[in-house]
């Protein structure tokens, strides 16, 4: 390889061993306190760090560390070697011995040095203000893995603490680098952190920050970085538990972190992922099935709980390519506490070219009654995916958006995609935003399909529920379910007064609001608001189900499509309304007129030939199973590829599925027939009159209008 210029440091020797007389290094060697120095065996820590200084290496050298050593207040430091490569390498197998340190900041520190393994040992600090590895001045290609660093005296807060730390600084974990080479260059790069432990004794506050890897602020758009922290599991830290900045392709992947080691709680603000400015030049920056839970410590509830803030993952302005998209995929927040502040679980700020991906949240608590709280914050997003994420069991007594997509737009996408996502048990006071989906920045297409919003709860006197898709380009809106949601006002809402050559596929949805519960029935409101008044609209297949119980106030449905051109209005039909008018002012708009009702609407001639107006006869309301059971709503939607799964993802009947967001299936059995064939016929033989006993085995309702056909198989003639 050819050697990058590292800066180099003045380090005291503290005497070499005959190893190196001759200033190279190259085979095996010992660290081993209990047996004499010699040309294979170093005493101490020191002395091979000494040795390896002065030295040349000359082909691959593996160190094994027979003895626990305390190493007092002189930390081992690591250089370039001249000779390091990717055949060149050094290896240090701790032996699962211990080192013991007892100064500040890093006990072992890479400076500048490359193709580095450390592996299967304990680190111990026991400072107050500790640290366990450094890596800075471009040092590349090394491995940590499988060390326990160990803070057993980390009593006090201090920004100097830490686990690792990739930066320009020993007491800076977050320095960042600013040139091209040399001390306040690049850190480090194609770094790997895999498999460590990182904990402190029980009870303490944890490390300021928990790793750092931080970049280059002159080259980070451009220069790939490419470390990675995988595999490892942090069980305390005070503020940060990774933070990443100025970086390119770094990836945080399935690790576990939580304040396990804690008993109370740390800095009344955590981030525990924290990333600016990621960018992706030769592979994918990435943070993915990392799992974070029990904060701020371990069975907090709204009455112990310090944290005021949580920021579980904060992406700030992810920057991924045509051929390297940013990944979030995976991550789980679970079992976290906060009071009276902020709540951004996932909080993704100006993603571009972002899959958002198979993400979870569960059970996130907060005590806050003014404060607005956010699951899958994203703002402001381009050409990105938020799809088969979950958002479940969780409580506010604010505001609750699970999912707040603000001003996307699609440059090189055809379609931004809000799809497949889950959004259930979740209860708040006052408002609950299931979907948020909003506005658009010059040209926004959004596709949101299969999303199953069920069983969230607004539970103020005038709590509102919102599914909300409002004003973007183009709309395809598939297979959703929203259904059995509570508050005292329920919005389900599709709009967008964006004129142009615009379409609206609203397609095989099940919409479904009761209020006859509602907290405050004299001043509930259902909203079903579809809203596409320029729009090319293709609108099918859908059940909308929206029902009172005699006091409440208010129930529009509320259909404006294509009304500038009503012709338009490409597809209007295979629709199921089931409506009550147990409301004050019962309404039903379409294009202009209010026709109330079932009977006003199929009266006036307006709706399509194959709608119509039963109950959908859900399955299993009280458990929450919204497939329709009505004999009406089965197998009569024609199929369309985009289509193909419903909300569940079982297969959609290819001939005719049903109507809604979910599939039930139908079971009908040949009992009997009169139908027989003689042994020998010919030609021209005609059978008689012919009868199927067909048997019922369908639950939900009773099978009728249908047909029966059969075949008679050819054989020879």
């Amino acid at each position: 390889m050819t050697q990058k210029m590292k800066s180099l440091a003045l380090f005291i020797g503290m005497g070499l061993s005959s190893a190196v007389a001759f200033g190279q290094m190259s085979g095996s060697y010992t660290i081993d306190a209990s047996v004499a120095a010699s040309s294979t065996n170093f005493v101490s820590w020191t002395t091979f760090a000494t040795a390896w200084n002065a030295a040349a290496i000359t082909g691959p050298v593996t160190v094994t560390v027979k003895s626990s050593i305390n190493i007092g207040l002189n930390a081992i430091t690591l250089n370039a070697n001249t000779g390091s490569s990717a055949t060149n390498t050094l290896t240090i197998d701790g032996g699962n011995t211990r080192m013991t340190y007892t100064s500040t900041y890093a006990a072992l520190r890479l400076n500048g040095a490359d193709y580095v393994t450390v592996k299967n040992m304990v680190i111990e600090n026991t400072n107050t203000t500790p640290g366990g590895i450094w890596i800075t001045n471009q040092a590349d290609y090394n491995e940590i893995n499988g060390v326990n660093i160990f803070l057993s005296n980390n009593t006090s807060a201090t920004t100097g603490a830490y686990y690792i730390a990739m930066s320009t600084s020993v007491s800076s974990p977050t320095a960042t680098g600013s040139a091209t080479t040399g001390t306040t260059g690049q850190p480090g790069s194609f770094n790997k952190i895999k498999n460590c432990k990182m904990n402190t004794g029980a009870g303490n506050v944890g490390p300021y920050y928990g790793v750092t890897m931080v970049g280059n602020s002159s080259n980070y758009t451009t220069t790939a970085q490419n470390n990675t922290m995988e595999g490892c599991t942090m069980t305390n830290f005070y503020y940060y538990a990774v933070y990443l900045n100025y970086t390119n392709g770094n990836e945080v992947l399935n690790n576990d972190i939580s304040r396990n080691d804690a008993t109370s709680g740390a800095s009344a603000t955590l981030y525990v992922i924290y990333s600016n400015y990621p960018y992706s030049t030769t592979r994918s920056s990435s943070i993915s099935g990392n799992d974070i839970h029990d904060l701020p410590f371990k069975g907090a509830t709204t009455l112990t709980t310090n944290m005021s803030s949580i920021y579980g993952v904060y992406l700030y302005y992810p920057m991924g390519n045509s051929k390297f998209k940013d990944i979030f995929d995976g991550n789980t927040v679970e079992n976290c506490t906060y009071s009276t502040g902020s709540r951004y679980v996932y909080y993704i700020y100006y993603p571009t070219y972002s899959d958002i991906t198979n993400n979870k949240v569960d059970n996130v608590d907060g005590s806050s009654t003014s404060s607005t709280a956010y699951d899958y914050y994203v703002y402001y997003p381009t050409d990105v995916k938020v799809n088969g994420n979950t958002s479940t069991n969780s409580n506010t007594s604010g505001y609750l958006y699970a999912f707040y997509c603000y001003y996307g737009k699609t440059t090189n996408y055809a379609w931004n995609e809000f799809c497949d996502n889950v959004v259930t048990n979740n209860t708040t006071v006052n408002y609950m935003y299931s979907a948020y989906i909003y506005y658009y920045n010059s040209t926004c297409n959004w596709k949101s399909n299969r999303n199953y919003i069920v069983n969230n709860r607004a539970t103020g006197s005038t709590g509102y529920h919102y599914f909300y898709l409002y004003y973007y380009n183009n709309y395809e809106v598939i297979g959703n379910v929203v259904a059995g949601n509570y508050a005292n006002s329920q919005y389900i809402y599709i709009y967008s007064g964006l004129s142009g050559t615009f379409t609206a596929e609203i397609r095989n949805n099940t919409f479904q609001a009761n209020t006859s519960t509602a907290p405050t029935p004299g001043s509930s409101y259902i909203y079903g608001y579809f809203y596409l008044y320029y729009h090319t609209v293709y609108f099918t297949g859908n059940i909308i189900d929206l029902k009172g119980g005699g006091s409440n106030y208010y129930r529009y449905l509320y259909m404006y499509l294509s009304y500038s051109n009503p012709s338009n209005l490409k597809e209007f039909n295979d629709n199921t309304y089931s409506l009550n008018n147990l409301f004050t002012y019962p309404y039903w708009y379409f294009n202009g007129a209010n026709y109330t009702d079932w009977a006003g609407f199929s009266g006036a001639g307006v709706n399509g030939s194959r709608d119509n107006g039963v109950d959908p006869k859900f399955v299993n309301i009280a458990a929450n199973d919204w497939r329709a059971g009505a004999w009406e709503v089965q197998n009569n939607v024609s199929y369309i590829k985009q289509n193909d799964v419903d909300c569940n993802k079982v297969s959609r009947n290819r001939t005719k599925h049903d109507r809604g967001g979910l599939e039930t299936n139908t079971d009908l059995e040949a009992m009997s027939t009169n139908f027989t064939v003689p042994a020998q016929v010919c030609a021209g033989y005609t059978a008689g009159a012919t009868w199927i006993a067909l048997k019922s085995n369908y639950a939900y309702d009773k099978a009728r209008n249908f047909n029966v056909s059969y075949s008679v198989n050819k054989g020879l003639k």
